[in-house]
């Protein structure tokens, strides 16, 4: 046997069909042209009423055998042919099949999927790869059954067919694991099982919801792309299963019925919309089957209904087999801005262009959309007087320029700015000086008003691309933004000639659940405070900064902590002076 995952890798790129190029796109089969595809799960497990919904021009059927597919295709369908057991092909990762045997079985999966659609070129979706979180390096066991895959896939494109793998769960790409991803998907593509807990998304509501589900696709796609795998070789599944286990998502009895058809309608809608922007060729749904008396759901076919209404009324009527509380707006939380804008946000937008003019000075686009984001978001919070910023102006003028206007504007070119972008960094700085005058003599701080402000700004906002302002956490911890504060001030030195150190902060409180260590510390009073800077230092480790950007808020959490990491903060006013160091704190 082959001793390492490369040996056999290796030899997969000599394998038999490993000269097969990536499978072609295709409009045969009786698919519809255009894309993306969208695939629908429809085996016999799916009951007469759900199979009365799916059957109908325009929607494409995933399932096996002849007579059932012949049904779908009578009544319009287009079919693709899904296999629901792979472990018997491929083995599983413990116990693989013996590697001469492959070919010989993907030879008779081609013959089984194209007696089904009736079509020499068949889409075959395979359900589904084991341990896809399994990292480098493999054992010899799970290598070859890795290995198995691989042939599996090259035998099936080599035949003509395109095979679609279906992966879950969190999937690795580090070393050798991304030369796989890789490889397979020079034969075929790779289907994410993008599964959503319902009742989760529901409660979130349609803004946050669509938003983190297409977040949630979007990096997926991202990490795929890092590996080398291009986006056209990419898609995603959808899950509407019922049964109430614990961490498989779908529905998760979700009540009541209208609830979970708004949740179906928002998974169309995200997939669509993720879909399009990544010019993705397919999108597959499961769910529909019943399996037992856990995925017993009398809300299939309407469920079923909404989501090709979702992604097309002509497939369905969803408002009138719903009835009257189903809910039929199909931009509520969608990706909708006016014409010219980036994003918006309750009473604002962020307009494209002072983005653009903005980068020019910062050097960095997104540093310019979160520094107009968070100028959109405070403007109404604390006005500022026109002539205000004129008088700050004017003593810049005096005292840096000795009065020579034009050296002024010299050197504002020079950082790429203009008198418009001084003026509005000028106003930034007056605004924070107002609100701190606000909270004199109160609990809170500007810095904190400022952080509550944008929190809530950053929830309600909508933007191109999800291309949203500041720094997220991992979804795995939550939907939180942090905004934050750019500092302008420092690009810009001479409109305020601030070089006073913030003062060093107390050492922050930390606590640890897991590898997750959580930071909180006492904001100062400073008006221009613009964040603080984690530093930690794992025992043996060299110190390091943590997070991107600066953090605007008295709050931090490391996903990556090892027992025993210390840490320590700093403060940066908005003329980018620093602070000392914190005392250092562990948990």
């Amino acid at each position: 046997m082959l001793t390492g995952a490369a040996a056999i890798l290796a030899a997969l790129l000599v394998s038999p069909g490993a000269g097969a190029g990536p499978s072609r796109a295709t409009a045969d089969c009786g698919l519809p042209d255009g894309a993306p595809l969208w695939i629908d799960y429809g085996e016999g497990s799916v009951k007469p009423d759900v199979r009365a919904v799916l059957a109908k021009p325009g929607v494409i059927v995933a399932t096996s055998g002849t007579a059932l597919p012949a049904t779908f295709r009578k009544a319009g369908a287009a079919t693709t042919y899904f296999e629901l057991h792979l472990p018997n092909i491929v083995g599983d990762t413990t116990a693989p099949e013996d590697a001469a045997t492959i070919v010989p079985a993907a030879d008779a999966l081609y013959a089984k999927a194209v007696a089904t659609t009736a079509c020499a070129t068949p889409w075959i979706a395979l359900n589904e790869l084991q341990g896809s979180q399994v990292a480098p390096p493999w054992t010899p066991v799970y290598a070859a059954y890795r290995a198995n895959v691989l042939t599996l896939l090259q035998r099936l494109a080599e035949r003509g067919a395109h095979p679609a793998l279906l992966v879950h769960g969190d999937p690795t790409f580090a070393g050798d694991a991304a030369l796989w991803w890789r490889t397979a998907s020079g034969s075929a593509h790779l289907i994410y099982e993008a599964y959503y807990d319902a009742p989760k998304m529901y409660a979130l509501g349609p803004l946050l919801a669509n938003r983190r589900m297409r977040l949630g696709m979007r990096n997926v796609l991202a990490q795929f792309e890092a590996a080398g795998v291009p986006r056209a070789r990419l898609g995603f599944m959808l899950g509407f299963h019922s049964a109430l286990t614990p961490g498989i998502a779908g529905r998760q009895g979700l009540e009541p019925t209208e609830a979970w058809l708004r949740v179906v309608k928002w998974e169309a809608l995200a997939a669509r919309q993720v879909a399009t922007e990544a010019r993705l060729q397919t999108l597959w749904s499961w769910g529909w089957g019943t399996f037992g008396a856990d995925s017993v759901d009398e809300d299939k076919a309407v469920a079923a209904c909404t989501w090709l209404w979702a992604r097309s009324p002509a497939l369905c009527d969803a408002p009138a087999m719903a009835g009257p509380g189903f809910e039929a707006s199909v931009v509520e939380g969608q990706i909708v801005v006016p014409k010219g804008a980036t994003c918006t946000l309750p009473g604002a937008r962020v307009w494209t262009r002072s983005i653009d003019r903005l980068a020019r000075l910062t050097k960095d686009r997104h540093a310019a959309l979160t520094a107009q984001f968070a100028r959109a978001a405070l403007a109404n919070v604390a006005p500022v007087d026109a002539k205000a910023v004129l008088a700050v102006e004017a003593r810049a003028v005096s005292v840096a320029f000795k009065g020579n206007r034009k050296a002024y504007e010299r050197a504002l070119t020079q950082r790429g700015a203009n008198d418009e972008i001084a003026r509005g960094v000028i106003a930034d700085e007056l605004r924070r000086r107002a609100l701190a005058t606000s909270v004199a003599g109160t609990p809170r701080t500007a810095f904190d008003v400022i952080a509550a402000q944008e929190s809530t700004a950053v929830d309600n906002a909508i933007c191109l691309g999800d291309e949203l302002p500041g720094t997220g956490q991992p979804l795995a911890l939550g939907n939180a933004r942090d905004v934050g504060t750019v500092p302008l001030a420092s690009a810009l030195p001479f409109l305020f000639r601030d070089r006073t150190a913030p003062v060093a902060p107390s050492a922050p409180a930390a606590t640890r659940t897991g590898k997750t260590v959580t930071l909180t510390w006492q904001s100062d009073r400073a008006a221009d405070l613009a964040g603080y800077e984690v530093f930690r230092t794992a025992p043996g480790a060299a110190t390091e900064r943590v997070g991107a950007g600066l953090v605007g808020r008295s709050t931090f959490a490391d996903t990556g902590s090892v027992a025993g990491t210390t840490y320590a903060i700093r403060a940066v006013d908005t003329s980018g002076n620093l602070s000392g160091l914190s005392p250092a704190t562990s948990t």
